[in-house]
């Protein structure tokens, strides 16, 4: 009896001394960076990471007008090779939506729950962003945050980000039919490969995450490290926004997600032409209606996030 108390006192120990530290650091970007630089050789086969039928469920938006509930779309699924499961989100940016993003500029340093966020501006989806480092008991991104025009963090070169522009109606790149008839405007997306301050001046938001994972036909190599992911893939035409994320099931220590090039391979079956990734870990989050869609077992609170809501 006394044997089995004291394994029971160390393992919890252990695991304590284990978990604290998620809590109170921040985001450790240099060193992620190291250890993700290489290929995986045993990427599993695309049937293990996403069924051959993807099954998109609409979402009810608006009880009052039909054509809001056509706009997002969601599909999950569990890969039982790695024990990890992922969900995302398809949004078409075809109407009005208001963009809500975190940090504004009083608010930076600051952290929060992903779902305390969604809750407070009552998005229809949100996902965490940007990478962050703790300086001085304040959680700063490390990469670009731009909001409504307004550049909150700095771009970094080493990145690359995901950048919204409005479109009217009346203009060349409108080309399509809108059922919105009381919408002046809608949103296209791009994702950067690097960050550079020339090519976001055209862009009302820009949110930065870690490395570009796809593009179109090119899925770039990464280590196989096995992590609580969020990902943000595109389609060719910006017009179809995909927010993916994924984690361990039951697992505290975040590393029986995926790895880059699976959350690449997932997407590209979508039919994302470009893809990223956001920070990822603890930090990994994607709520849907004021609900969790994925959360890690243990989730870190974050200084930078984003979501979309219909603007009626």
């Amino acid at each position: 009896m006394k044997k089995n108390y004291f394994y029971r006192f160390f393992f919890h120990s252990y695991l304590v001394l284990f978990i604290l530290p998620i809590f109170f650091s921040g985001c450790k970007t240099t060193s992620l960076l190291l250890k993700e630089k290489y290929t995986d050789p045993q990427v599993l086969p695309i049937q293990e990471l996403i069924p051959d039928e993807i099954k998109w469920v609409p979402v009810t938006i608006s009880e009052q007008n039909q054509n809001y509930n056509q706009l997002i779309t969601y599909t999950q699924y569990e890969v039982k090779a790695t024990n990890a499961k992922w969900a995302c989100v398809k949004i078409d940016l075809e109407a009005p939506w208001q963009i809500i993003a975190e940090p504004i500029t009083k608010n930076l340093g600051k952290r929060f729950f992903l779902l305390d966020f969604t809750k407070k501006y009552k998005t229809d989806v949100a996902v965490n962003t940007v990478p962050f480092t703790n300086t001085n008991h304040k959680y700063i991104p490390v990469s670009v945050v731009k909001i409504d025009g307004n550049t909150i963090c700095p771009p970094n070169e080493s990145y690359s980000t995901l950048a919204f522009k409005k479109i009217l109606k009346n203009t060349s790149d409108f080309t399509e039919s809108n059922t919105f008839s009381n919408s002046s405007y809608v949103w296209r997306a791009k994702i950067f490969k690097n960050q550079n301050e020339d090519e976001l001046k055209d862009y009302d938001y820009a949110f930065g995450g870690f490395f570009m994972i796809l593009d179109d036909q090119t899925i770039f190599p990464f280590e196989n490290f096995k992590r609580s992911r969020t990902s943000v893939g595109l389609s060719s035409d910006g017009r179809y926004l995909y927010l993916m994320a994924t984690c361990g099931i039951n697992c505290p220590t975040g590393r029986n997600g995926l790895n880059y090039e699976k959350c690449a391979l997932i997407l590209q079956k979508m039919g994302c032409k470009t893809a990223m990734e956001f920070d990822g870990g603890h930090s990994s989050g994607l709520t849907l209606q004021n609900k969790n869609l994925i959360k890690p077992s243990l989730q870190r609170m974050i200084p930078a996030a984003f979501g979309l809501k219909i603007s009626q």
